[in-house]
């Protein structure tokens, strides 16, 4: 019979004992971890009564590409209408009166030559709509193509929040 060595045998070994306990410690640790993590339930997302937010995206979209600017404010702004215009402006209107001042001032210095609408892209809560648009700006009569993308969120079948994010 071979004599065995104290290196064949791994209990024997105290390097390798020590590190087994710790695989098991740590094994167990994150068995006794993951017991303690609670399930979480889903709650369903909800927008109110009113027009979904598929159904105000998709009119929203129509009317643009019909240049139905006005009547897509008349038909869907709440009156707590929020707009937030993107990088570069990083301002915010609240109240429909606020918001319809600032637009009826951008479109004052503004010539939409060319509009159109992508979209929707719908969420729980909301969409939102790729722009693109050809301007001129009226007083020096520049002209350039904006991009940009308008994410809505609607409550009761109104938009509550509009936010403006630009191609820069």
């Amino acid at each position: 019979m071979a004599k065995k060595n104290k290196h064949d045998d791994p209990a024997a070994d105290p390097k390798k004992d020590k590190a087994a306990k710790k695989a098991e410690k740590a094994a167990r640790k994150a068995e006794k971890k993951q017991k303690k993590v609670k399930k979480v339930k889903a709650k369903e997302v909800k927008t109110g009564k009113g027009h979904s937010p598929f159904e105000v995206g998709k009119t929203l979209v129509e009317m643009f590409n019909k240049g139905q600017f006005t009547e897509i404010e008349e038909m869907f702004w709440s009156p707590k209408v929020c707009s937030t215009e993107g990088y570069g402006v990083s301002m915010t209107w609240k109240g429909r009166k606020a918001v319809e001042a600032k637009n009826a001032e951008w479109m004052g210095t503004h010539k939409i030559h060319a509009a159109s609408a992508e979209g929707p892209y719908v969420g729980a809560t909301g969409f939102a709509v790729k722009f693109k648009m050809d301007v001129e700006e009226t007083p020096s009569g520049k002209r350039q193509s904006m991009e940009e993308v308008g994410v809505y969120r609607i409550k009761n079948g109104k938009i509550i929040e509009e936010e403006f994010m630009y191609r820069v």
